[in-house]
């Protein structure tokens, strides 16, 4: 991430959070950032199913305010869905 600029991907990241807690089968969400690297943010959510992600994956909200959030980035975003056992 462009140094400086953590506030405003935090701040975008709280506005994609906002969006997302009212779609179908959003359970809990969290942002966490690196205590060793502070440009290392992570967001994480939690749903009740994949195909419910996959909706919210292609909600034109989400693309657009992931588009801001991408120019921002001195790399592209790292996405991995992973399940529980």
């Amino acid at each position: 991430m462009e140094k400086g600029k953590e506030g405003y991907l935090i701040e975008l990241l709280n506005t994609l959070r906002t969006e997302l807690i009212s779609q179908p089968g959003y359970v809990s969400g969290e942002l966490l950032q690196s205590i060793e690297d502070k440009s290392n943010i992570f967001a994480l959510s939690t749903w009740l199913s994949e195909l419910d992600w996959k909706s919210w994956k292609g909600n034109p909200s989400r693309l657009e305010i992931e588009s801001k959030i991408e120019s921002l980035l001195t790399e592209p975003p790292k996405l991995t869905i992973a399940t529980s056992f």
